[in-house]
């Protein structure tokens, strides 16, 4: 093998992996009735709540849970070593629910999907997400409020 190519070769080799980022945070209603999920609620989208009966084509479904995915993102297949904390918590600061990972494998695409199930949590006003990976942190905030 020449010279350059076998530079050219380890210098390949030795190229640092791409970095793993802290993609979106997505909220889903869990709906009851069906086993649905909704499509995602949270920012920018424009969804308000009120007692939790979305609108579910002609039928109102009811909904006391949430799912909550934050997405790890890479380029290619990766085996990822940071840990994950998701923190859901109200405004006065009381937490909802937390759920850490202490590891992952993206798919080859790059990606991973990570849950936290929040049970009987579509009155608890507003919730606040944070997702903690590394030195990175991402927060949406979303607002459920029930009343008579």
């Amino acid at each position: 093998m020449p010279l350059a190519a076998a530079l050219a070769f380890v210098a390949v080799q030795a190229a640092p992996l791409a970095a793993v980022e802290l993609g979106e945070i997505r909220m889903h209603l869990f709906y009851e009735e069906t086993g649905r999920l909704s499509p995602d609620i949270s920012p920018p989208a424009n969804f308000s709540a009120w007692n939790t009966l979305i609108g579910a084509g002609d039928a109102e479904e009811q909904a006391n849970d949430i799912l909550i995915v934050v997405e790890l993102r890479t380029s290619g297949q990766r085996n990822v070593e940071t840990p994950l904390r998701i923190v859901a918590r109200n405004r006065d600061g009381r937490t909802l629910g937390e759920r850490r990972f202490s590891g992952a494998l993206t798919s080859e695409t790059g990606r991973v999907y990570n849950p936290l199930w929040l049970r009987d949590s579509t009155c608890a006003g507003q919730i606040i997400v944070t997702a903690t990976f590394g030195r990175q942190t991402r927060s949406e905030t979303i607002s459920l409020h029930c009343g008579e």
